[in-house]
């Protein structure tokens, strides 16, 4: 079995400046502990659900922007006990690990000093981690170096598009996915270009058919308008089982897909 527990659903600069929801990222559990985009927040959401830093063995970072890498460099010294272990991989971006034209680094060297290994992946890459093989995804956003992931589990494929306006390359690169995670940061009436919003949304779900679609990294104007209206919208125009994400949710992949929302 597989958990994928969401320690923040909130996106986007001012839903994360304010807090409006909490912007932890994601936390995956199922040979190994992994952490996916940990914003501000990762850190207090960990400790609200009892869950060691020190557990975590591989840390992943989509792209170069904050609210998907605040919090990383102290947890990667929780993957290291602060840095006397050498323990455990961080995954992550050219623009996150050395910087490109728009973005100067965002992990200092002295922490990429700590972990057993630090790979830098562009799409198509495709590697090994907390027992999963990672597949790196392509996708269209206002870094040009950042990408997605696809997870091979023990109990089938978990997809995360990050953050992406609608490419058919994410159809092909996420297809046949038991879980598809979307970062849905704009409604249909708040569109930002490189940005996901609710109609691509349905579009590329019905496209590529998952089990269940999963809708995280909520905007100011998804969270405005109203979640679960948006989850209407992409139930009705994909036909596929759509759940909004709430902070601090785990959903379990098993032969059944279940989950249980926090209090």
């Amino acid at each position: 079995m597989s958990d994928i527990t969401f320690l923040g659903t909130g996106g986007g600069r001012y839903a994360t400046i304010y807090q409006m929801r909490a912007t932890g990222g994601i936390y995956i559990k199922d040979l190994g502990r992994l952490h996916l985009d940990p914003g501000p927040s990762a850190l207090y959401g960990m400790k609200a659900l009892s869950i060691d830093p020190a557990l975590t063995d591989c840390i992943l970072v989509s792209h170069c922007h904050p609210d998907h890498y605040a919090d990383a460099e102290m947890l990667v010294e929780g993957m290291t006990r602060g840095g006397y272990r050498r323990n455990g991989k961080l995954i992550s971006t050219c623009s996150v690990l050395r910087g490109n034209d728009k973005f100067s680094q965002a992990i200092s060297n002295y922490h990429q000093s700590l972990p057993e290994e630090v790979i830098s992946v562009i799409p198509g890459d495709k590697l090994n981690a907390s027992g999963m093989t990672i597949k790196v995804t392509p996708t269209i956003h206002s870094d040009p170096d950042g990408v997605g992931f696809r997870f091979e589990t023990r109990s089938g494929s978990i997809s995360y598009v990050s953050d992406s306006e609608f490419d058919e390359s994410l159809v092909h690169s996420h297809r046949d996915a038991r879980v598809l995670i979307i970062n849905l940061t704009c409604s249909t009436q708040t569109k930002i270009p490189r940005h996901m919003h609710t109609e691509d949304a349905a579009r590329l779900i019905a496209d590529i058919d998952p089990e269940v679609a999963v809708l995280t990294h909520f905007g100011v104007g998804v969270l405005e308008e109203g979640v679960e209206k948006q989850v209407r919208i992409i139930e009705n125009e994909s036909k596929v089982h759509t759940i909004a994400a709430n902070d601090f949710m785990t959903i379990s992949v098993d032969e059944d897909i279940t989950l249980q929302r926090a209090e």
